[in-house]
């Protein structure tokens, strides 16, 4: 399997996870060590709103990314693209709120995969076109 499908089938999973079955879960991944996704995002100074907006974005390009891998190939840096800009603002809120590396982690990960994906530097599979 080509390295561009393994990164988008890792980016899609790890958000879809973090926005559905674990939403109301703790881990030790969450900022301001919350025990679940709406009291993280209220720790950020946000409400639910903006956390239930976000949720849909972030589901729907990981969708999106998923399709693209595996078949429609041109979705995938738009896609890409979208989740690594909310991963840039996942990096604020984690370091505005001086969370440590662990809960910042994940968000830093994915935005570099994303990056990579974006990027599309040599080696990695993507087709041509």
């Amino acid at each position: 399997m080509k390295l561009y499908k393994i990164l988008s089938f890792i980016i899609s999973i790890v958000v879809l996870s973090a926005w559905t079955f674990k939403l109301n879960q703790p881990s030790v991944f969450r900022g301001a060590a919350s025990g679940n996704m709406s009291e993280e995002f209220a720790a950020y100074g946000l409400d639910d709103t903006i956390m239930i907006g976000v949720g849909i974005f972030k589901v729907s390009l990981a969708i999106v990314l998923l399709i693209g891998a595996f078949k429609f190939p041109k979705l995938i840096k738009p896609a890409a693209l979208g989740i690594a800009l909310f991963m840039v603002g996942a990096v604020y809120f984690h370091i505005s709120i001086g969370d440590g590396i662990l809960p910042t982690l994940p968000a830093a990960s994915m935005l570099l995969c994303c990056l990579v994906l974006v990027l599309n530097p040599k080696g990695i599979g993507y087709p041509k076109g």
